[in-house]
């Protein structure tokens, strides 16, 4: 054979085993038998061995895998890979309204198909329409990837990892035959990011285990954690072993191809050989939403016709997306999730299971807060075994009743974090106890011993009242989040140290306090185990080195970083940005004149309102404490106006907007304590003298003097922190939240609420380019 025709019978036989890829692994209807596929298999791998010119990246063969991978190395999303929000759950029927639980969930399901209907009204008032379009797809309960292909070819294959970076898995996502190696295209585009989820089918799974078994290794929990960790192996050729399949369903970075819709992208993908999710339905509106899942997605809560049934993989949910991307790109952004697009996971899928609260263990959470955990008898539970479930606080033990000994109803909250739904009270044990939490840890935190007091805490959207320890320095617990905080972005800037870094130095007794990290050398931070014993994974010298480096540009940061990077209670970026911009070191700053003065004016200010004789929450009982009130209220009077000249006179309080005595508190009992003053020495003793870097006074003729930015989305060409940089150097200062006092907000793409609410005050809204006019003194 020539090499002509080697390289034409190489083509034909490649082209023939990719279209039996497809038919099998895609579509699900072989072409051909198994045997007859591995002939043709190995008729290409014989030519192969013959010519080995004609070996490509591309060929078939290629997919079993190569040598074992050292790590992977980690990749920046060209776009962020953002989670979804999920409908919360209506609770309407209780358990007492309805006892039948079928009956109840069943009923809390179609009350919860209210916050669609909400959702699609939120929606419809952002576009300004009486009706929009929706797609609706089965939420597949699996691991997000993402793959790129240029020019056709799959060059990247990513994990979503942290949304921002993921892990490269290209060599393993290789192997995954029902991914294309080659885009079924004429003309490719320059560029196509395709985001889906591998995961493995039910029956696979099963005999996966089957054959695990009958080989006496441990059999795996479930198929989702089958993938995730098939995904993680090392070595590429297990991966190619493993019945590792794939469906996609988003579009991220594009170069050289548009869509105007996810109904016709999810087509042309299907088109380019892409695998897609044979059930997807395009619903011109909400009723038509709520029809079809009555209809086809809950089948009218028959469990023997839903959607499951008709599936050969795992779903936990539904996904209901606005259907137009050139509406979407006009539906303000949430936090970590576009607002084009909500999960759903109707209640009866939710499977509770019963089981017996033996033990409450109290944890202790990085910012101190006293966590109670459940230690459960061990149920099987949505996919993987249930030993331990957060109880969320105190308060949520009382309201629901929770005691140990009790046997209680456990589900997986939003489909994946075990919590007690509820309490048998008919099968309670006698004697079994209200639970007080500072009664069981003797009013000691169980990690240090330390006291313990009820504060305020703070779940993002709402303030809870938890028990929180008050050894913030020496608790252990504490330390892993101060390392992290200090090594944050924001904060020093450490390159590669982040969280499970973070929480490693500290477990393995590396760093006992953050500024120990200056301390730690490069061979025993090479050698870290990010893993566990059984299962090592080494963090690496190239991953130590970066951390080195950055440790020591961290010397030189300014000191609004160190600032930050102290994790001081209650001073934030923007407030420690003020602190620097009035104070030139970190003693002045330990000995502020201008803090003990705000602290002392909020003091007096709280101490006037509460004895003012004109006080109607408070009101004198009698004449005599009236005029005592009055002698008392006169003289805070001119006690406040004395503080407030000295303040005015120096010009720091107007430039110290976010400084109130709250944070002016927290600073100066920061440095005032034995751990203040134990770091301000060890700074001292590393040789550190961190400087203010920022203007000393604002500029007083600047393009935004005296005004308030508040900056949202992702600029085209400018970073947060560079615009901000930009406005205090104009005489402005940036706000983290909108208000009536708010002069401008900078929004870029994928803008959130903060647009939203900028939009409802008549604030000014104002683009790059209009900022940068500004700027340069445009109108």
């Amino acid at each position: 054979m020539t090499s002509a025709e080697a390289k034409a019978r190489h083509q034909n036989l490649a082209a023939e085993i990719r279209r039996h890829d497809h038919a099998y692994y895609v579509i699900g209807k072989p072409d051909i038998t198994d045997y007859e596929y591995d002939q043709l298999f190995k008729q290409l791998q014989d030519l192969e061995k013959e010519f080995p010119s004609l070996v490509t990246s591309e060929s078939p063969t290629q997919r079993v895998g190569g040598a074992p991978a050292e790590g992977f190395a980690r990749v920046k999303h060209l776009q962020p890979m953002l989670s979804l929000e999920k409908v919360e759950g209506a609770e309407q029927p209780t358990k007492d309204e309805e006892p039948d639980r079928d009956k109840r969930n069943r009923l809390q399901d179609e009350n919860t198909l209210a916050a669609l209907e909400s959702f699609d009204t939120t929606i419809r008032k952002q576009l300004g329409r009486a009706h929009v379009e929706y797609v609706m797809e089965p939420k597949v309960d699996g691991v997000s990837i993402s793959v790129h292909y240029r020019r056709g070819k799959l060059v990247l294959g990513v994990t979503r990892g942290d949304g921002v970076f993921g892990d490269d898995i290209t060599v393993n996502l290789r192997t995954v035959r029902a991914i294309p190696l080659e885009l079924n295209v004429k003309k490719p585009p320059e560029l196509l990011e395709v985001r889906g989820e591998a995961y493995m089918a039910n029956k696979d799974f099963d005999a996966l285990n089957a054959k695990l078994a009958a080989a006496g290794e441990k059999t795996l929990p479930n198929a989702r954690n089958a993938t995730a960790g098939t995904l993680k192996q090392l070595d590429p050729k297990t991966v190619a072993q493993r019945p590792v399949s794939a469906v996609f369903y988003a579009i991220g970075a594009c170069e050289g191809i548009e869509f105007e819709s996810h109904a016709e992208m999810l087509k042309t993908l299907a088109e380019f050989g892409l695998p897609t999710q044979k059930k997807w339905w395009l619903c011109k509106d909400i009723a038509e939403v709520l029809r079809v899942y009555r209809k086809e997605i809950v089948a009218d809560y028959d469990e023997d016709r839903d959607l499951r049934r008709q599936l050969p993989y795992e779903i936990d949910g539904l996904v209901l997306k606005v259907n137009r991307f050139d509406d979407c790109a006009k539906i303000p952004s949430k936090t970590r999730a576009p607002g084009y697009a909500i999960v759903h996971k109707p209640i009866p899928w939710i499977t509770p299971a019963e089981t017996i609260l033996r033990d409450i263990t109290i944890q202790v959470g990085r910012t101190g807060v006293l966590t109670p955990v459940a230690e459960l008898e061990p149920v099987f539970v949505q996919g993987s075994t249930i030993s331990r479930a957060t109880l969320h606080n105190e308060d949520e033990i009382r309201r629901k009743d929770i005691r140990i000994g009790d046997t209680v109803v456990i589900r997986k909250a939003g489909m994946v974090i075990p919590e007690v739904l509820e309490v048998l009270k008919s099968k309670r044990p006698e004697g079994a106890k209200e639970f007080d939490l500072f009664k069981f840890v003797g009013g000691k935190c169980p990690a240090c011993g330390g006291s313990i007091a009820k504060e305020k805490v703070s779940d993002g959207a709402t303030e809870a009242v938890a028990w929180r320890c008050q050894n913030v320095a020496g608790c252990p617990a504490q330390l892993m989040r101060r390392v992290e905080y200090f090594a944050q972005r924001k904060a020093l800037d450490i390159e590669s140290l982040g969280g499970i870094v973070a929480e490693k130095l500290v477990e393995r007794g590396l760093v006992k306090e953050p500024l120990d990290l200056f301390d730690v050398k490069l061979e025993s931070l090479a050698k870290l185990n990010l893993g566990t014993d059984e299962e090592p994974r080494t963090f690496g010298e190239k991953n130590a080195t970066k951390i080195l480096e950055a440790l020591q540009r961290a010397k030189t940061a300014p000191l609004h970083r160190w600032i930050h990077a102290l994790a001081i209670a209650d001073v934030g970026e923007t407030t420690a940005k003020q602190l620097a911009a009035t104070h030139k070191t970190l003693e002045t700053l330990a000995d502020s004149a201008v803090l003990r003065n705000i602290l002392a004016l909020g003091t007096k200010e709280i101490e006037r309102a509460e004895i003012s004789p004109r006080s109607r929450k408070n009101p004198p009982k009698n004449d005599a404490e009236k005029a005592v009130r009055e002698k008392r209220d006169a003289e805070l009077k001119a006690e406040i106006a004395e503080i407030e000249a000295r303040l005015d006179a120096g010009g720091l309080k107007a430039r110290l907007p976010e400084v109130g005595p709250v944070a002016a508190a927290s600073v100066l009992n920061y440095f005032n304590s034995e751990a203040g003053k134990k770091i301000l020495a060890r700074i001292h003793e590393l040789g550190i003298k961190p400087e203010n870097d920022l203007p000393a006074a604002a500029a007083a003729s600047g393009s935004f003097a005296g005004k308030t930015i508040v900056l949202t989305g992702t600029l085209p060409t400018l970073t947060r922190e560079q615009a901000a940089a930009m406005i205090e150097a104009a005489g402005g200062k940036t706000s983290g939240s909108v208000s009536k006092k708010t002069d401008f907000v900078l929004a870029g793409a994928e803008a959130g609420s903060k647009l939203t609410k900028a939009q409802e005050l008549g604030v000014k809204i104002l683009d790059e380019d209009q900022f940068r006019n500004m700027l340069a003194g445009a109108s």
